[in-house]
């Protein structure tokens, strides 16, 4: 351990997947488009992925920096179990440098640099369970970066009938996407702008690999999938830039994949930029609609543009404030008025109630976590 920079809260290392050897005792990191090249003690971009003599580990592996139980709009999804709570988890480090993250003080961080804790993957939908979870999301910072993590969650979690959702920036290689995404039930990608200046000058990555993770997601998976585009007054709030990111969507993804425009508040190094005006929301969502998008939605904000309506005839089918979903009107996911079909994940299936034995054990091994 003594050659490693970064302090390991666990006992043993996880050695990582998605890496190779290279000459001089580097490894090449190739998990997302980055392709960190990583001497021997040292780590990534996203600072959890290590080099230990000559081999790649994770330092994020069974150790969570977050744990919370959240509804599921808040990641947000407004298609997939709408009114049931999520079990979300997050761990140090991201592999993106957005400018204005609002979880910066985990995604910045080194994992010996924030308050993290061992819990086993096997244990997590337990956990949730516990706290009367219908999924499990891996969000907060980006998850791509624990995909190894993410993956044993998964499989632990389909024994209960739990769903997985990844709430992420879609920065991620081909090499990794089906490792990762073919346990994934559902996904919220963050478009962040529609400008290769955008992406290069605020997140420090690159616009067209996370436009090829969406086109996977739709072509080559059946992963249930939203995007969001968080709105950042004069930098990617163009009417004209909304237009090319909206008609992108309904050329490559098709009408009926929901798109939340966001408001922005001042954080990290961005914090010379005022809060999104609920008038340039407004504005996005109008422009999304008349381009043809089906489902468009407006967040961070108290707006009806929350609220999910029927492209048929217009009838509103389920109304929210803020996170809270005040009415449901759909019948088998389908419109009361028209009975148009409504694209998304409705019913609950599996059957939780299997690990109820189990889940008291757990309680009392996580009992000191405030959730």
């Amino acid at each position: 351990m003594s050659e490693l920079k970064i302090l390991q809260k666990t006992d043993t290392l996880h050695e990582a997947r998605w890496w190779e050897a290279e000459a001089g005792g580097r490894v090449h990191c190739y998990l997302c488009p980055r392709h960190c090249h990583i001497h021997s003690g040292q780590s990534g971009f996203c600072f959890i992925r290590v080099n230990q003599g000559g081999k790649l580990y994770s330092l994020g592996y069974g150790a969570p920096a977050a744990l919370q139980v959240d509804p599921i709009e808040k990641k947000p999804l407004n298609h997939f179990l709408p009114g049931t709570r999520v079990f979300s988890m997050g761990t140090a480090g991201c592999n993106m440098g957005c400018f204005f993250c609002q979880n910066w003080d985990i995604s910045k961080s080194r994992q010996d640099q924030v308050r993290s804790q061992h819990v086993a993957p096997e244990d997590v939908p337990l956990l949730a369970l516990q706290h009367g979870c219908d999924s499990i999301a891996f969000t907060y910072n980006e998850p791509t970066i624990w995909g190894e993590y993410v993956i044993d969650i998964c499989k632990a979690a389909k024994e209960y009938g739990l769903k997985t959702v990844m709430v992420s920036n879609g920065y991620i290689t081909y090499e990794a996407f089906h490792d990762i995404y073919d346990h994934i039930d559902a996904a919220n990608i963050d478009l962040k702008a529609f400008t290769e200046g955008f992406y290069g000058k605020i997140t420090l990555t690159h616009l067209e690999p996370v436009l090829e993770t969406l086109e996977w997601l739709k072509k080559e998976t059946k992963v249930w999938f939203e995007i969001t585009n968080l709105m950042i007054p004069t930098l990617n709030d163009d009417p004209a830039e909304t237009r090319k990111l909206a008609a992108w969507v309904l050329t490559h993804l098709g009408a009926d994949v929901p798109l939340h425009f966001t408001a922005f508040h001042p954080d990290f190094k961005l914090q010379d930029k005022p809060r999104t005006p609920a008038e340039t929301l407004h504005r996005a969502r109008a422009i999304a609609l008349e381009t043809g998008i089906h489902y468009v939605y407006e967040g961070n904000i108290f707006s009806d543009g929350a609220d999910t309506s029927c492209p048929g005839c217009g009838e509103l089918l389920i109304r929210r404030s803020w996170h809270d979903v005040l009415e449901n009107r759909l019948v088998r996911g389908a419109c009361p008025k028209c009975a148009l079909v409504i694209p998304g994940v409705w019913e609950k299936s599996g059957d939780a109630a299997a690990g109820a034995g189990d889940t008291r054990r757990t309680a009392g091994n996580y009992g000191h976590l405030n959730l």
